[in-house]
């Protein structure tokens, strides 16, 4: 299986369209959303996009090519603290996560 050049986590308005927009310019990417439902319907949505549906985080992180490339687009606060400490142990060094939410 070839592996995605980014991974988006959160997958509401935003988060869709920058999945989309990077698979427009040529990136094969990897999303995950907390509701199965959310990742099922993008991935479901645009079957001919390079857009690969993951289940949970550790399924994200071994979906993408190292150095891992994550885009975080998550509610900021206690929703992204939560999701940080649950992805931060499964990455290497030299991966990098942008927190892009607000």
């Amino acid at each position: 299986m070839t592996q995605s050049d980014l991974g988006v986590i959160g997958l509401a308005v935003m988060g869709q369209n920058l999945a989309l927009n990077a698979d427009g310019r040529g990136h094969s990417v990897a999303v995950f959303n907390r509701s199965a439902e959310r990742t099922e319907e993008l991935v479901s949505r645009f079957p001919d996009r390079r857009i690969v549906g993951t289940f949970s985080l550790a399924e994200l992180v071994d979906a993408l090519a190292s150095p891992r490339k994550i885009l975080l687009m998550v509610k900021a606060g206690p929703a992204t603290d939560d999701v940080l400490s649950e992805l931060l142990p499964l990455l290497d060094r030299g991966d990098i996560v942008i927190d892009g939410g607000n």
